[in-house]
This record gives structure tokens, C-alpha cells and sequence, in this order.
């Protein structure tokens, strides 16, 4: 089961404290008293597996155009953030609403299906709490230390004792040609592996080696490293 891309935008606009909401409740219209995010679909292409949805900022006429266009920058980083490829309208007047508006196209490329949208893998990853936009597989193992046991006076081994349990981490990114990667961790780290039935967390994690391929599409990286420590809720 996939995120609907409704959930997913209006989930990221929030989590970045925006008053997000669909733009066609099915109720009567809210008056705004306070700058607001309405989404909504513009556009399905099955052909080209991409969704378009619209994001409108609207801000009372009190608070200005400027304020409005601020918050919609906001917004359109949030949802570059989250995958999307944006494009930012110009800032509007309203005179009967007397509100200001900015239209945000953010077009997402997956699979589409009859209500759903699934947007890149399946999974989300976090490294310290930043959404890793470009994720598209994750992997680990478990790697643990075996010893061999002796007595005292005997040469041969007695039996294999356990040692050091650790994580070994895989995590490859695609990263279109002309986006910002995501800066490097400079020191240990925590590392979320969310889908839609369980979430794992990752501590003490440090990358050991990052392997890069550059290619007509962009940039394809490969981070691996160890973690000490795994829970999974």
C-alpha cells in the first residue's frame, strides 16, 4: 500500500508548521484569517507515471503580498524537498476574498494507480531527522562477531563465543542532474527507515565509504557504513 500523494504533501507541508488542508473540503469555504496551504490534483499523466498537484498559499489582504510569496517560497523548498519538480506562480490579489494568493505546481514522478500515488520507492528515509529525498533502496545486515573459547592449559578451542553484534547500512540515492545532494554527516547519526506498516531506527551510524556515478539522468550514490545499534517499532 502507497502514500496518496494528497497525504504525502499535505503531511510535509505540516510538518513544516503550514495550516495545510485540501482545497475542496466538500464544506463551506473558511474565511482566512491567518496564511493557509489549499491542495489539490491539477493533473495525472499515466503515460509519463506523473502527478501534478496544486498548492496555493493564501494569506489575508492584512498581511501583504510580500508575506504571502515568503510563505509560498517556504512551501515550494518543502516540496522540492519531498521529490517534487516546482514551479512557482506569481503572486495574486483577490479584492471580493480580499486575500493574496501564489500558485505552487509540484509534479511527482512514481506510479499511478485508480486513488493512490506511490512517490519514489515504497519507503522514506531520515538521516537526524533531514527527509532524504532521493532514496530508492536501503538495505542492511547484521554482522555478528564470532570467538573462538579456549581453557587455560588447552590449545584447542572449546566452543564459539559471541562478540560485537553491528549493522552494516546500504543507502542508494538517484540525484537528477542540477539538484542539491544533501550535505554529509560529520558525526555519528541516527538513520529512519519508515514504510507504511513499521519504522526503523538506526543509531550511532557512521558512513565509511561513498561511492558516486554520474550519469545522463544524474547522479547515482551509494553510501555504506556500520551502526551499533538497531530498534524497530
Amino acid at each position: 500500500m502507497g502514500f496518496s500523494v494528497l497525504e504525502l504533501v499535505l503531511r510535509r507541508l505540516r510538518e513544516e508548521k503550514f495550516n495545510a488542508d485540501v482545497a475542496y473540503p466538500g464544506q463551506k469555504y473558511p474565511e482566512i484569517h491567518d496564511t493557509v496551504a489549499a491542495v489539490h490534483i491539477e493533473k495525472v499523466d499515466r503515460s509519463n507515471l506523473t502527478v501534478t498537484v496544486e498548492v496555493n498559499i493564501i494569506s489575508p489582504a492584512a498581511v501583504g503580498g510580500t508575506a504571502c510569496e515568503v510563505e509560498a517560497l517556504r512551501a515550494t523548498e518543502v516540496l522540492r524537498w519531498a521529490g517534487a519538480v516546482c514551479v512557482q506562480n506569481g503572486c495574486t490579489y483577490d479584492g471580493i476574498s480580499q486575500v493574496y494568493a501564489v500558485s505552487i505546481l509540484a509534479t511527482f514522478t512514481g506510479i499511478t494507480g485508480e486513488d493512490s500515488f506511490l512517490p519514489g520507492p515504497g519507503f522514506e528515509v531520515r538521516i537526524g531527522g533531514v527527509y532524504q529525498p532521493y532514496a530508492v533502496a536501503f538495505t542492511s545486515e547484521e554482522e555478528q562477531e564470532r570467538k573462538a573459547e579456549y581453557v587455560m592449559g588447552e590449545t584447542a578451542p572449546v566452543g564459539i563465543g559471541q562478540g560485537t553484534c553491528l549493522w552494516k547500512i546500504t543507502l542508494e540515492e538517484r540525484i537528477p542532474a542540477g539538484s542539491l545532494q544533501t550535505l554529509e554527516p560529520e558525526t555519528a547519526f541516527e538513520l529512519e527507515v519508515k514504510t507504511d506498516v513499521k519504522t526503523e531506527t538506526f543509531y550511532h551510524c557512521r558512513f565509511t565509504s561513498v561511492r558516486r556515478e554520474y550519469t545522463r539522468e544524474g547522479l547515482r550514490r551509494i553510501r555504506t557504513g556500520i551502526s551499533m545499534l538497531r530498534e524497530e517499532r
